[in-house]
């Protein structure tokens, strides 16, 4: 029978009807109890199921609707992904870890005769090895405070960071003691540089990369300024010091150290937030200590102290040498700001990876492609780095990096970007192990062939042990959330 042009189409059943006053809730269910909690809300009883629907009851009714409508997902809009920001003050991270060496040559000019191994320059090595690890701890217990609250990342910054920096000089203290070296001299330079660092730290983790530029800025601007005019008087002052050197070290240290205090100006209220009383997960930190010692020593170990042994003659690279190439980290410095926008990009894939519908299988291999491709930027943009430095130290006549020398610096870069992951998968005891075999094979390789082949070898240790702990994190799609 043909209906008549605008005639009611549908179904009249009282069911039929039902389902079109509930179709919101009908296409968007996905089990027939929602439907029964949405008709028992409605004021829908057994007996009313039974005389408006013939269903014996609200639940066998929903079953019926549930049946009835088909499921549709909800349209997700389509939002167009806002363009991100260029992340600066990440870009600016590498040049701020190179700062210091700006003004190290200030610092060893404090004693009589500048030396790595003796007075000023003695502080100075104990600081930067041993502040690296307690610079790590004191970033973990900042970035631990910062999920709480600002205030009390305040005070745990303040806190930390002056107990670290009291550590430094103590111990400073304590070897020169022990060595027969000038107490007050290494002191000077051990603390002055644990303050920078716990300063310069504090700052990193509150995201005030700009205020530790500017705080830096006089220090930069004397160093300039004594290099255009050298003939500032070099004369002793009322503490036997150098007034060149001792003027760039007051204001390279001072500068950052009332930027940071100025910075955690709220630690006092730290105390009116809620949960600000939770403990400090210093066994945490302690771990993360370890990790910057052993990524200082993987990094130094060669170029600041080799044992013995004579070198390879493939390499033909004896301890001088490699001392005298300990210049060539800094790109590698340099660029650790890039390194971590890498890191923070690769995660960012992996989540997306890990939110597919593919099989497992594919999600992991997905994963792993978006690691080699992070990576594999990141060692490209160092490589070329690399290559500007080979040109410049060629214009000064420098002498060139060596091809062993190059590869572990490499190397090393992977590790560290490798470690990152992991360390944000929660996996930094694995991390250690990796790193401490890379250690002890250094230290194997520079008693038994020399400085030549032990930073080659450590650098390919700590790579191919975080390669493959990379592997096995993946695998565990986990981790990629």
């Amino acid at each position: 029978m043909t209906r008549a042009a605008g005639m009611e189409q549908r179904s009249a059943a009282p069911l039929a009807q039902l389902s079109r006053q509930l179709n919101r809730a009908c296409t968007a269910a996905v089990q027939p109890l929602e439907l029964a909690a949405i008709l028992e809300a409605e004021g829908l009883t057994d007996s009313l199921a039974q005389q408006r629907y013939g269903e014996a009851s609200v639940f066998s009714c929903a079953e019926r609707l549930y049946q009835l409508v088909p499921y549709r997902a909800p349209a997700v809009p389509v939002v167009p992904a806002a363009r991100r920001p260029l992340p600066l003050r990440s870009l600016l991270r590498g040049g701020l870890y190179l700062l210091p060496a700006l003004w190290t040559p200030a610092i060893l000019s404090l004693g009589p005769a500048p030396d790595v191994f003796q007075g000023a320059g003695l502080g100075l090595l104990i600081a930067s090895l041993f502040g690296w690890g307690w610079m790590q701890g004191l970033a973990y217990v900042g970035f631990t405070g910062l999920a709480l609250a600002p205030a009390v990342a305040a005070r745990r910054l303040r806190q930390t960071g002056v107990g670290a920096a009291t550590l430094g000089g103590l111990l400073g203290l304590a070897v020169a003691a022990a060595l027969g070296q000038d107490t007050a001299l290494v002191t000077l330079a051990a603390l002055s540089v644990s303050v920078y660092l716990a300063a310069a730290t504090a700052l990193l983790v509150l995201a005030q990369e700009v205020t530790l530029l500017t705080a830096s800025l006089p220090a930069l601007l004397w160093l300039g300024l004594t290099r255009v005019w050298p003939g500032t008087p070099e004369v002793a002052g009322a503490a036997h010091l150098p007034v060149v050197p001792a003027v760039t070290l007051l204001l390279a240290v001072g500068g950052p150290l009332l930027a940071a205090w100025q910075a955690t100006r709220h630690a006092g209220l730290a105390g009116a937030v809620q949960g600000s009383r939770r403990g400090v997960p210093w066994a945490q930190a302690g771990l993360h200590c370890v990790y910057g010692w052993l990524c200082a020593a993987a990094l130094s170990l060669v170029f600041l102290a080799p044992l013995s042994g004579q070198p390879l003659q493939a390499f033909s690279l004896s301890a001088t040498e490699l001392m005298g190439l300990s210049w060539s980290l800094a790109p590698l410095v340099l660029t650790l700001g890039v390194m971590e926008l890498g890191i923070a990009r690769v995660q960012r894939r992996l989540r997306e990876q890990a939110q597919r519908l593919d099989p497992v299988r594919r999600i992991v291999w997905g994963a792993l492609g978006q690691i080699g491709a992070g990576a594999g930027l990141y060692l490209a943009l160092l490589g070329g780095a690399y290559l500007l430095a080979g040109g410049v130290a060629a214009a000064l006549g420098v002498p060139a990096l060596p091809a062993p020398v190059l590869a572990a610096h490499l190397l090393m870069a992977l590790s560290l970007l490798l470690s990152g992951l992991l360390n944000n998968f929660g996996l930094l005891p694995r991390v250690l192990l990796a790193w401490a075999a890379a250690v002890a094979a250094q230290l194997a390789a520079l008693l038994l062939a020399g400085p030549g082949a032990a930073y080659l070898l450590g650098a390919a240790v700590a790579a191919a042990g975080l390669g493959w702990l990379t592997v096995l994190a993946v695998r565990d799609v986990r981790h990629l959330l």
